[in-house]
């Protein structure tokens, strides 16, 4: 090896370091600008909406995050992701791309008539009157099929920036279509479900513009085997999508259920608990540590950076929620939603306990590792039976929320040392 490659490998763990703070920075700005409109987003809609309503859209929004869960859509990222970072090349990542989409239009034209369906079931269960916000929601989930095979393409495409850009942009469209439909025209939870499926579709079609170059290369074929080898690598990723879907949506499901009337508190701790969730440094720890693992190496430095920086951004909003949750809530929802004060202290620590375990949980995907699911599956199961048989009030659930994600962030953190 010549003194020029001996000093450029010294350097190299440096200068990729160096890259991946600096992507981390600005993934955490634009992102962050992002979150902005987020909540500006939901402060519309329940300034909006009656405080039971709100509940109920939040509990529809939750459920379509769980069915999408269920029907395993969320493998689809970290496979996509995955490998692409193998591929490189455009002609077999168009083709990655084109035979998944081919098998979720059939999940689509399957889900549609599934969801009517159980319309009514799900009508009674989440004490829902009308028909209209079921129906946009199934319709919804339908056009959310196709956005993880785009996005996880970007990302396994290191296109993390753009990527970032456009779930901005969208949280922006959203903000202005509430103020629309939900705030001018008064169109209530049928106009805020609308909000989501309009800005699903304007997502997608910039993803497809962002991959133009990507899409217009003839279609290669994949390398043999790679199939099977995704197959093996969906069933772990497959239950921890499934089991980390429950353990951030149940929650609101089952208060929807059993305490309708009080359901609009819940999810305004849960909404606002969520700020103490930074998972935007996972987009750029996964492809990297993907990109590790390929290469043969085991870069510890590249999990410990993310999870101070987790620790870091959502400890310090959980701070300040369990310092001044009265007067926060009440300045972003209004004095209605004050009684949710309690319920934000102890939503927001739960929060940032489940952010530190997801960067865990993405390392560990990264390098085939799947010990850690044990630990969540055991989370997820505790968090269902405890709010089954103890659901008297909303703060005993979020009390349960804690537990649960403590148990599991403990478990997952002791399986790396």
């Amino acid at each position: 090896m010549s003194i020029v490659e001996q000093l450029w490998s010294r350097l190299n763990p440096s200068v990729k370091m160096v890259r991946f703070l600096q992507t981390n920075f600005l993934i955490v700005i634009i992102l962050n600008s992002g979150n902005f409109f987020s909540y500006a987003f939901q402060l519309i809609v329940a300034r909006s909406l009656p405080a039971a309503d709100y509940g109920s859209f939040n509990a529809l929004v939750s459920f379509r995050t769980m069915v999408l869960s269920s029907l395993l859509i969320g493998v689809i990222p970290f496979i996509i992701t995955r490998y692409t970072v193998r591929l490189s090349a455009f002609e077999p990542v168009k083709m990655l791309i084109w035979k998944f989409s081919q098998g979720l239009f059939l999940i689509g034209i399957v889900l549609l008539p599934l969801g009517l369906l159980i319309l009514p079931w799900l009508k009674s269960y989440l004490h829902i009157t009308s028909t209209i916000p079921i129906l946009i929601t199934i319709i919804t989930a339908v056009f959310s099929l196709f956005a993880p095979i785009l996005s996880a393409t970007l990302q396994g495409l290191h296109r993390v920036i753009a990527l970032s850009w456009v779930g901005t942009g969208s949280t922006i469209i959203r903000v202005i279509l509430a103020l629309i439909l939900v705030t001018w025209l008064g169109w209530g939870i049928n106009g805020a479900l609308l909000t989501c499926l309009i800005t699903v579709v304007m997502t997608l079609g910039a993803y497809l513009w962002l991959l133009y170059d990507v899409l217009r290369q003839p279609l290669a074929p994949l390398p043999p085997g790679i199939f099977r080898e995704m197959a093996r690598y969906a069933v772990p990723v497959a239950l921890f999508t499934i089991f980390n879907s429950y353990v951030n949506n149940i929650d609101l499901v089952l208060v929807q259920h059993y305490l309708p009337e009080e359901s609009g508190f819940y999810a305004t701790a849960t909404i606002l608990g969520k700020i103490a969730v930074p998972s935007v440094l996972v987009i750029v720890l996964f492809p990297e540590a993907a990109k590790n693992q390929e290469d043969g190496e085991e870069n510890t430095r590249f999990l410990w950076l993310t999870l101070w920086g987790t620790a870091l951004l959502g400890g310090s909003v959980a701070l300040l929620f369990n310092l001044f949750p009265e007067m926060i809530i009440t300045l972003l929802f209004g004095q209605q939603y004050v009684e949710a004060a309690p319920l934000l202290q102890i939503i927001s620590i739960a929060m940032a306990l489940l952010a530190l375990s997801n960067v865990i949980f993405t390392y560990n995907l990264a390098h085939f590792r799947y010990g850690f699911r044990w630990f969540l599956a055991g989370g997820v199961g505790l968090l269902y039976s405890l709010i089954h048989f103890f659901h008297d009030t909303p703060l005993i659930i979020a009390q349960i929320l804690l537990l649960s994600t403590g148990l599991i962030f403990m478990g997952s953190l002791g399986s790396m040392l």
